[in-house]
């Protein structure tokens, strides 16, 4: 059997609150391949590990244990120590969290974490730790959210640089401006170039030109979204599972591209990507994509350490 590249979404946000030291602690004791987190930019200049622009009031309570109230404040707009002050290691009752992972496991005193704090972290996990697969949260519809583009690579790949990482993560984004202008200061760093057609907020936009993708659109291709990321310079291609098909597995082989999707939770879905023969999967349940692969972690990750930079 094929073995996959595993990656633990948010860290195991299934077991564990996304985002966190505990999550990530929790997916490298489980043995993923990779660690999946979001990134943005604190108000010092500093990348912080947090999935929505706004602190997010569904995770996030004041030390004193009270939930968050109107007006969230900006990740970009508090400095890290602000940030550190805020618990974000359970789901609030009753939330939509909280409905969808009831058996997480709180951790509280949990706060957003830098990138150095989980490079730190990686490194105490042997000599074959699971990767960082770096996902950077920009939105082009919403610029002042976020550091321009340019401005946004040179911060990631001066953290990168900094903490001796590149070669210990990919840097994966669904605004392919980002990717390009990381690509211009470390060409051998692997880049996924992810996207998604289901619904409202896809950065896929056929007939139109999309914003989110650099002028790269796959109908600048004949519509073959795997020839456009590697036209564009991408490693891997990230899409919705959803929008995978064997027209589109056979489409990245072709054009010599892997593919990783996301977020794969259910059993049948996790077999149906599995039959298809995607390279990699995120899911937000890590142990039970591993038990339904056969997946023995010490294995993958020395298999896919080798291969992290496609020929």
């Amino acid at each position: 059997m094929k073995t996959l590249s595993i990656h633990g979404h948010r860290g195991a946000r299934g077991d564990a609150p996304e985002n966190t030291l505990s999550g990530f602690r929790l997916g490298a004791e489980i043995g993923v391949d990779g660690l999946e987190m979001d990134v943005l930019v604190s108000a010092d200049q500093r990348i912080v590990v947090h999935h929505d622009d706004c602190l997010n009031p569904e995770l996030t309570r004041t030390k004193s244990g009270d939930w968050l109230t109107p007006p969230f404040p900006l990740v970009r707009e508090l400095t890290v120590t602000e940030l550190q002050c805020f618990d974000v290691g359970r789901a609030r009752p009753g939330s939509q969290t909280a409905h969808l992972f009831p058996n997480q496991v709180p951790a509280d005193g949990e706060s957003p974490p830098t990138l150095t704090q989980v490079a730190n972290l990686q490194l105490k996990h042997g000599t074959a730790p699971p990767l960082l697969n770096i996902e950077v949260k920009s939105n082009p519809y919403r610029p002042e959210m976020t550091p321009e583009p340019s401005q946004y690579a040179a911060l990631l790949v001066r953290e990168l640089h900094t903490y001796d990482l590149l070669d210990r993560c990919w840097v994966q984004s669904f605004d392919w401006r980002v990717l390009r202008e990381v690509q211009l200061l470390e060409p051998d760093l692997v880049t996924g170039y992810l996207s998604s057609s289901q619904g409202n907020g896809g950065n896929i936009e056929p007939h139109r030109t999309s914003p989110w993708l650099a002028g790269f659109d796959p109908d600048r291709f004949g519509g073959n979204i795997a020839t456009a990321i590697c036209a564009a310079g991408g490693r891997f291609w990230g899409p919705a599972f959803r929008d995978l098909d064997d027209q589109a597995i056979k489409q990245a082989r072709s054009a010599g591209i892997r593919v990783h999707c996301w977020t794969v939770n259910e059993e049948h879905d996790i077999k149906e990507v599995m039959d298809l023969g995607v390279d990699g999967l995120t899911t937000d349940f890590p142990e039970r994509a591993m038990r339904l692969t056969g997946h023995s972690a010490a294995t993958a990750r020395t298999s896919h350490r080798i291969t992290t930079r496609p020929d």
